[in-house]
């Protein structure tokens, strides 16, 4: 809602920038933050049991935090889904520039791309805290914005999703439409952001369902 009512406040009086608004303020820097508040807020919750649940069930910490990360997984997906059918809606009243069957699409492919930050946002936010975890997410989700556009978008893993997304809801980064025959409206990105995204989603789970498991609960 907070997205919703912001893109519409920012495009008031505007034409064919209202969808755009919505998904360019959502995926650059709403989701990521709503989903480290939401791990931190898990990860509080824990704390405040003292890790009852953990301790005193006979599931393995190690399954009980992945079906946390899963359920964290769920969670960016309804949100993209509400997000696809505000943003279509508020498009098609207000008018707007963006692909139907590209936000569609795009619905799964920034679920796919985000999973990496689950499991890191999950330790950062039992390790440092929420100001720690959100100062983090602040600078992957501005360096992003900045590398995205450039030839080297491969290297931050929070630029990903950026750079993938441009070819299918036709707006940069910064939220400025593309153009046709702009070069970074190519779709040879897409399989391979993809694949990076999932390598670094799987590496980072592994890493952090590791370290949980080994780290003594108190």
């Amino acid at each position: 809602m907070i997205t919703f009512a912001l893109a519409f406040v920012l495009t008031l009086g505007m034409t064919n920038v209202y969808a755009e608004s919505v998904w360019n303020w959502w995926y650059t820097l709403l989701l990521p933050g709503m989903l480290a508040i939401i791990c931190c807020l898990s990860m509080k919750q824990e704390k405040k049991t003292n890790y009852y649940h953990l301790m005193t069930l006979s599931t393995s910490k190690r399954k009980l935090m992945m079906g946390k990360i899963i359920y964290m997984g769920y969670v960016i997906l309804t949100s993209n889904m509400i997000i696809f059918v505000g943003a279509s809606l508020g498009g098609f009243l207000l008018t707007t520039r963006v692909p139907l069957g590209g936000a569609a699409i795009t619905v799964l492919l920034l679920t796919a791309t985000q999973l990496w930050e689950i499991p890191v946002f999950l330790f950062l936010s039992e390790r440092f805290g929420m100001i720690v975890e959100l100062l983090i997410c602040l600078f992957l989700t501005v360096g992003g914005t900045i590398i995205a556009p450039t030839g080297k978008w491969y290297l931050l893993v929070s630029a990903i999703p950026m750079r993938i997304l441009c070819p299918f809801l036709h707006i940069l980064p910064n939220g400025i439409p593309t153009e046709a025959g702009n070069p970074i409206l190519d779709m040879g990105v897409v399989v391979p952001g993809i694949c990076l995204s999932i390598i670094w989603f799987v590496f980072a789970t592994i890493l952090f369902l590791n370290w949980f498991d080994k780290r003594e609960v108190k």
